[in-house]
């Protein structure tokens, strides 16, 4: 009986590879044929064609395809480039694909009259399902970027029907003064960009789509023959103008004005406005006006802390920081009993963690030497012993840098103390200075950066780091700290350009948080630090939260420390360099 369970069991794997389709529990289908989910479109199948295609607020560019077609095969990488590049415009429109040499999608094929493929078709938002709607047909290309053009063309002529109500508009303008130019432009809008450039061009209407999600932003269209274009000295094109709410111009074409250096020039600028960008999980190459970012999965909102960053950072201080010592004993191992004390007082644990920790802190409470190969084969042993003791893939997501050499582990640092000292001061006692105190003895002992741990002491020292005494003052300290590195390595070779070092929180996330004339309001940079360190508002995944009010703990802040902080913060040298 439990041979037949078993072949029984076998086949229908098998019938499920032979059908080719990954199929998750819900409507998303992760693979099949020539395309996956990791590609940026919806795979479509049978089961989930309907409630993908029809009644969607946005529409469709779909794909019909045999893969086992060679031109198929050929032109996939070509789509997968579209898709890739148009992921911002996803609110608008999104690509979906579906396989006709797969036979349960056969009937899907024939409704739509599929004759050739690759077939491409063009269904606006909210299609209907009827025998006759079977989509606009489009062309195939030979490169993704004829591709879009083709398909922005299209966008026009549904916009003009009056569709697409939820683009921005795509349409071109005469215009012979700025105030004509943005006089239709709401008034909660910042800044006002105008692409001058010829009616046939399409790169005005891409920029457009590209920045659709930027809050209080307004792309428009101008000829480049008006003369607006005259007046604002544009004579390279297309051009690239911004105008704020003052009306005050600030002419931003780049030598080459290709489509992807005018959107580099646009968050070059709103860059340098601390300007606040979407939370995307895309392809960010090009977004901030470089080209150094290799990933395609860049986090960019930094009010965010992600549990993985933090297991991360822990298993990576455990694994190759504490190990580097070939012994380990006095005033080391004491560092590291202390760090580990208040990792289990205040890390926001998750699954076996908590007891993989304590029995690791038991088991080096034990000795008065130890050498670093035998604290690397305990790590390992109680690893295996508790497993499993991570609960994420152990990734960076807020901490990513555009390049490896970015960010990463110091970010992840920074945060994980960050979270210490909030959840610390959440619980009686003086927790919160423990964890000042143990993040000294770590990175004088441990941090793998020698300089950096130097500096680190330093500015310790200068700030009094030991005469912290109580809760709320940790919290302020860290973050005055924090804020005194930043200004010191602002624009330094170790910062990441996509991630520039900034006073934090920057007046666009935490507007409250400063006074009229810039000073910080130290109760409300408090709750913000609250609402960002705090453990129930650590996140799994790359989404961002809605901030919750949080009440302030403030007893009575000695005014007099946090000045004293303050100025230590205003006298910083920047020849010095730290992590």
């Amino acid at each position: 009986m439990y041979w037949l369970q078993v072949l029984v069991l076998t086949i229908s794997l098998l019938t499920g590879l032979v059908k080719g389709a990954v199929v998750p529990e819900n409507d998303d289908i992760y693979e099949q044929g020539l395309y996956s989910k990791a590609d940026h479109v919806h795979v479509l199948t049978i089961k989930n064609f309907d409630k993908k295609i029809y009644g969607q607020n946005h529409a469709t560019l779909l794909q019909f395809y045999n893969s086992y077609c060679g031109h198929c095969r050929a032109f996939a990488p070509k789509f997968k480039s579209l898709a890739a590049d148009i992921q911002s415009w996803k609110n608008i429109l999104q690509l979906a694909v579906l396989d006709c040499s797969v036979e349960e999608n056969n009937e899907i094929c024939r409704q739509f009259e599929v004759m050739a493929y690759p077939s491409l078709r063009y269904l606006h938002e909210n299609y209907v399902k009827a025998a006759s709607n079977i989509g606009d047909r489009m062309q195939s290309t030979d490169t993704a970027e004829r591709l879009k053009s083709q398909l922005v063309t299209k966008m026009k002529l549904e916009q003009a029907m009056g569709r697409l109500a939820s683009a921005p508009s795509l349409n071109i303008m005469s215009h012979a003064t700025y105030d004509s130019a943005v006089r239709d432009v709401p008034s909660n809008v910042i800044y006002t960009f105008l692409v001058f450039e010829g009616e046939n061009s399409t790169i005005g209407s891409q920029l457009a789509l590209d920045i659709n999600d930027y809050q209080n932003i307004k792309l428009k269209r101008v000829h480049d023959n008006s003369e607006l274009a005259e007046v604002a000295s544009v004579n390279n094109f297309p051009g690239l103008v911004a105008v704020g709410s003052s009306l005050v111009p600030t002419l931003l074409t780049p030598k080459n004005p290709t489509k992807q250096n005018l959107l580099k020039a646009i968050n070059s600028f709103l860059k340098m406005k601390n300007y606040a960008f979407p939370v995307r999980d895309i392809d960010t190459q090009g977004l901030y006006g470089n080209d150094f970012s290799d990933d395609k999965s860049l986090s960019l909102d930094s009010d965010v802390v992600y549990y993985s960053d933090l297991e991360k950072t822990l298993k990576t201080s455990l694994h190759t920081e504490i190990t580097r010592h070939k012994t380990l004993d006095k005033d080391a191992l004491s560092a590291l009993l202390e760090y580990l004390d208040v990792i289990i007082t205040s890390f926001p644990f998750r699954g076996n963690l908590r007891e993989y920790l304590v029995d690791l802190r038991n088991t080096f409470g034990t000795k008065a030497q130890w050498g670093g190969s035998e604290i690397y084969d305990v790590v390992k042993k109680l690893e295996t012993a508790h497993a499993p003791v991570y609960s994420t893939n152990l990734e960076y997501i807020g901490c990513r840098g555009s390049q490896p050499k970015y960010r990463g582990y110091t970010c992840g640092l920074w945060t994980m103390f960050h979270t210490l000292t909030i959840n610390a001061a959440d619980k009686p006692g003086t927790e919160g200075p423990k964890v000042l105190r143990a993040m000294h003895g770590y990175v004088k002992h441990f941090f793998g950066c020698t300089e950096c741990s130097q500096h680190f002491q330093e500015m310790a020292a200068r700030n009094r780091i030991f005469e912290v005494n109580e809760n709320d003052k940790a919290v302020l300290w860290l973050w005055i700290s924090h804020n005194e590195v930043n200004l010191r390595l602002s624009g330094d070779v170790t910062e990441d350009p996509v991630h520039p070092k900034i006073q934090f929180p920057s007046p666009t996330k935490c507007p409250e948080c400063r006074k009229d004339r810039g000073a910080w309001d130290l109760p409300k940079v408090y709750q913000y630090l609250q609402r960002m360190y705090g453990m129930r508002n650590i996140q799994d995944a790359r989404s961002a939260r809605s901030a919750t009010t949080m009440p302030s703990p403030f007893s009575n802040l000695d005014i007099g420390m946090l000045s004293l902080l303050s100025f230590a913060l205003r006298t910083w040298r920047r020849n010095q360099l730290l992590f």
